[in-house]
């Protein structure tokens, strides 16, 4: 992966994270104060962890709103995530479970970072 300036490129599409204390450890990604946008929706994380793991996005102690109503257009195939089918609002825990994936590549977060794994 390469990145710089907090810009971190994925094929299909630019995340971009205007945060620049950013710290994965244990497959587990902390954004401060930062809004992560993806092509096709817009992800907001605020004072939690995003976790991304086989297909499922998990906010702890914060909020996660995915404005993904419409299915996420990704090269090579289509993302959905249905947020009201897959949701468990318990404590500020947001989980959303993507039901439908085709994709080239998928999205790890491992301890030395975000890489991408074809």
């Amino acid at each position: 992966m390469e990145g710089e300036e907090g810009v971190t490129e994925v094929e299909g599409g630019v995340m971009e994270v205007e945060a620049k204390n950013m710290e994965a450890e244990e497959g587990v990604t902390e954004v401060e104060g930062g809004v992560t946008e993806v092509e096709g929706g817009v992800m907001e994380v605020e004072a939690g962890n995003m976790e991304v793991e086989e297909g499922t996005m998990e906010a702890d102690g914060g909020v996660m709103e995915a404005d993904l109503e419409e299915a996420t257009e990704v090269e090579g195939g289509v993302t959905e995530t249905h947020l009201e089918e897959a949701a468990d609002h318990e404590g500020g825990v947001t989980e959303a479970k993507e039901v439908a994936q085709e994709m080239e590549c998928l999205l790890c977060v491992r301890s030395t970072g975000l890489e991408t794994r074809p």
